[in-house]
Formats: C-alpha cells, sequence, structure tokens
C-alpha cells in the first residue's frame, strides 16, 4: 500500500529583514552550550550537512536537518537531538508564539558559534525549503561587534532575544569581537 503525496506547503511570509520577536530565558540553555566541549564541537561539525564555503569559520552542531533541503516534512534528527530536545522544545514554543500555529514543526535545528575575528560570506540560503518556513536565530553567546548583515542593513542581535531573519535575502555576519559567537538556529513551519 503507497502512502498518498503531501499536498504542498504555502510559501512563508518572510520579514523584510529582521523582525524581533522578544526576550527568551536562555540562562539554562546558556550554561550547558558553554560547558559543551571543543572534542564535540569538532565531532559535530565533523559530520554536519551544511559544509558551504561561507562557513568556512563557523562550527555547527546539527541536531536535526531536512533532507535534499526541499520537503521539510521529510528529514531527520541526529542522535544528539534526543539529549537536547527537552531543552530545545520550551525554547522554541516561547519564541514562536506570537505565530499562533496550530501545530509548529520544527525540521532544522543547530547550534552555530562563529570564530572571534572571522566572517560569515554573505548569501542566500536559496530556495527548496527555505521558502516553506520561518528561520529564528536565539544569540546564545554574542558581542556588540558581532553584526549580521542582511542586504545593506547591519544589525546587532542581542543574547536571550529570539528573531525572525529573512534568510532568502543576501546576508552575512562578522565577528570583530574577542569571544565566539554562538546562536541557536532553527526553522519552523504550521504542520496543522
Amino acid at each position: 500500500m503507497t502512502s498518498k503525496p503531501h499536498p504542498p506547503l504555502p510559501h512563508v511570509s518572510k520579514p523584510s529583514n529582521i523582525k524581533d520577536l522578544g526576550p527568551i530565558d536562555i540562562a539554562q540553555l546558556k550554561s550547558l552550550v558553554l560547558k559543551l566541549s571543543e572534542n564535540v564541537w569538532n565531532r559535530e561539525n565533523e559530520s554536519k550537512e551544511n559544509k558551504y564555503f561561507c562557513f568556512h569559520h563557523t562550527r555547527h552542531i546539527v541536531f536535526r536537518f531536512i533532507t535534499a533541503n526541499q520537503d521539510p516534512r521529510k528529514g531527520y534528527s541526529n542522535p544528539i537531538w534526543q539529549v537536547w530536545k527537552p531543552q530545545l522544545l520550551p525554547i522554541f514554543e516561547a519564541a514562536c508564539s506570537s505565530y499562533g500555529f496550530q501545530n509548529p514543526f520544527y525540521p532544522k535545528v543547530m547550534l552555530a558559534r562563529l570564530a572571534a575575528g572571522h566572517v560569515i560570506d554573505r548569501h542566500v540560503d536559496g530556495a527548496g525549503s527555505n521558502l516553506l518556513t520561518h528561520k529564528i536565530h536565539i544569540p546564545i553567546q554574542t558581542n556588540p561587534l558581532a553584526l549580521f548583515h542582511s542586504e545593506n542593513d547591519s544589525y546587532y542581535l542581542e543574547e536571550g532575544r529570539a528573531y525572525e531573519v529573512n534568510n532568502v535575502k543576501a546576508h552575512g555576519v562578522e565577528n570583530l569581537g574577542q569571544e565566539d559567537r554562538i546562536h541557536l538556529i532553527f526553522e519552523v513551519f504550521d504542520n496543522a
């Protein structure tokens, strides 16, 4: 017996550049993230799916990812997701409460760590699933010299706030501070 194909998902409305979703309590999460060893960061980064050149000084811990970056209903979880899921889901729910989703689903989840003194080159995340999901950043560790660039504008994304970014516009990051910039990044859509 074959299953019916999923009906197509609608495109989501993206902010013009950045949308501030408000404050998020990250105290416990930050404590856990800062306890991660360099070995864990390096091991998880080696197996990451998003090995694009623009991330040349960025390490990732990928919890969940979308297969071939197409349909966000078709993805997978890495083993580390089961360990971190209880800590992350309440943060996602708080960050996305203003969307009013009936059944929020989080197909991409990762930590991104940009080394001090380095950049993420300007890039566009492209089509596919990126048109079907909202992309949320929650800074876990940052500094005023870590700037997010979207088109011709620059933003300082404050620690402990959630932001939706328009990832289908040209964007990049520079971290001219003395410490690594770490963001929790996830995508969400209503799978009702």
